[in-house]
């Protein structure tokens, strides 16, 4: 009867030990998880708000020149009415 009790003992100890290495190891990789999640995150961000950056710079550099373009158009076309006037 020993030995099956000391089977016995050795079997639960052993599933105790692979049971608590199981959690150790969930928790290991859960930790790392969220590491590489939030580093992800925060690349993201970063990323969005460069993208945010550069879209405004391209939306005033276009503004612009919409203005500069209509003020062009605008003078071509007095200047073309006006120089059609001064010939009749």
């Amino acid at each position: 009867m020993k030995v099956q009790d000391m089977k016995k003992r050795i079997l639960t100890n052993s599933d105790k030990e692979i049971s608590q290495l199981r959690e150790k190891v969930i928790e290991v990789a859960r930790t790392e998880s969220e590491k590489i999640i939030a580093t992800a995150k925060k690349e993201a961000e970063e990323k969005s708000q460069k993208i945010l950056e550069d879209a405004e710079i391209n939306l005033t550099k276009l503004k612009e020149n919409t203005k500069l373009s209509f003020d062009k158009s605008v003078k071509l076309v007095v200047d073309s009415v006006l120089n059609k006037g001064d010939k009749i």
